[in-house]
């Protein structure tokens, strides 16, 4: 059954059906859809969860009275540890990401690596920080004069709510070795989608040069649609050999917008095929449907990709890999997955809005459940010294590597990243602080 996207942004006041919170498909009961003038009380959660969840037969019997707020209650009833993703936020901030790929924050992404130091992973060039002169590779040594070390949790206890006009003090370091302390201020962030884009000309087996088109995604938003059409005509213009996607901070975001990016990467392959089934739970079983490949102008129709992929990337950019998986050549770089083969219905009650988690996801073949991530051909540690594009860094040298020798290095055991704190709920969805 061919899946529409009829999502109509009519205002924070609308209910959509999402994969991660953000996608809506067109089969649905259009009724479900209206807005809710009712507020989000524990008996209204508890009957959502009941009727919804997609693990509803897991609720265990609770005294809904026994719990402060609905928030408590969703812990209650989460189906821990596997549900990692269910979560209630703000409607504000949930409505401005979805609709305008918005957030309020310091715009900038942070991993821990191996050998213990917080540095930056990547920074949206509206961050003050940016202004600043910060970017990928500089190293945080304080915030608000409290020394960073490996395994310290950067949560609102460090950085404050998630409010406007919150003030942090940032110590880094950057990769000459220079110290600077400046103030950021939270403000609201545009995502960018595409944090980088090249073509890298590379020899291939045959020691004749290829052209390797490489990019990094980090967000399935919107606004990524326009970009990646605009990328794809530019590779295919070029006539790139090779393709390399870099996935590595992708949280995940609108599936429509990964089934796009898909139909761009399968071209005729896979036209009209699979690209994703949904499956609920048994009470709304009449709603498992099928989302399909289409045709793009822009598809280079490549015979095989290449992703890059650390535990941070999660839900759209796993189904996307997934879906390609029966069409293509696909080759896993850098780590295992984050295993999120699950999405959520989102639903708005006046100021706050609930994400839990209602159906799982497969492909062509029926193959999900990827709840301990999807492996790497090569483990590959991130390498965060090294800019985005760059052919010494780690991650892409691997994967130049193989399109040179037809093989990999011989990297076969996991990367074993340093994760000291795993986002969860929303902040997981943003993937940016």
């Amino acid at each position: 059954m061919q899946i529409k996207n009829i999502l109509k942004f009519a205002g924070r006041l609308i209910m959509l059906i999402v994969l991660l919170g953000l996608f809506m498909v067109g089969s649905c009961d259009n009724n479900f859809f209206k807005p809710e003038p009712k507020k989000l009380t524990r008996q209204v959660l508890y009957d959502l969860m009941l009727e919804w969840y997609l693990w509803y037969d897991t609720m265990p019997e609770v005294n809904i009275n026994d719990y402060l707020t609905p928030q408590d209650l969703l812990e209650a009833l989460r189906n821990s540890p596997t549900d990692r993703w269910s979560y209630i936020q703000d409607s504000d901030d949930y409505y401005d990401y979805i609709k305008a790929g918005m957030f309020i924050g310091h715009g900038i992404g942070m991993r821990w690596s191996n050998d213990g130091r917080l540095m930056v992973a990547y920074i949206y060039d509206d961050s003050d920080l940016y202004d600043a002169g910060v970017r990928r590779g500089w190293e945080v040594l304080q915030i608000n004069n409290q020394t960073i070390t490996s395994g310290t949790e950067i949560d609102t206890a460090i950085l404050g709510a998630g409010e406007v006009d919150v003030q942090n003090v940032f110590t880094l370091k950057n990769p000459s070795g220079g110290t600077q302390t400046m103030t950021s201020i939270k403000k609201q962030i545009e995502i960018k989608p595409i944090l980088y884009s090249d073509i890298i000309t590379h020899p291939d087996t045959n020691q004749s040069d290829v052209k390797v088109g490489y990019f990094v995604l980090q967000n399935f938003v919107s606004a990524a649609t326009d970009d990646l059409n605009d990328l794809f005509s530019d590779f295919k213009d070029a006539g790139i050999d090779e393709l390399v996607i870099d996935l590595r901070y992708n949280p995940g975001g609108i599936l429509e917008v990964a089934r796009e990016l898909g139909n761009l990467i399968a071209g005729e392959t896979a036209i009209k095929g699979a690209f994703v089934n949904y499956v609920y739970n048994d009470k709304k079983s009449a709603r498992n449907v099928t989302l399909r490949f289409d045709t793009s102008q822009y598809s280079i129709d490549p015979l095989r990709v290449f992703f890059i992929t650390t535990k941070s990337t999660s839900f759209a950019s796993e189904v996307l890999i997934n879906a390609v998986l029966p069409y293509l050549d696909v080759f896993l770089i850098g780590d295992v997955t984050n295993g999120k083969p699950v999405g959520e219905i989102a639903r708005q009650y006046d100021d706050y809005t609930i994400v839990p988690v209602t159906y799982a996801t497969y492909n062509k073949e029926n193959e999900g459940d990827f709840y301990d991530g999807l492996p790497a051909d090569a483990f590959v540690t991130d390498d965060l010294d090294e800019d985005f594009g760059s052919t010494e860094e780690d991650c892409l040298k691997e994967v130049l590597y193989y399109i040179e020798n037809g093989a990999f290095s011989g990297s076969t055991k996991s990367a074993v990243t340093n994760y000291p704190w795993i986002q969860r709920g929303w902040r997981a969805t943003v993937g940016a602080l």
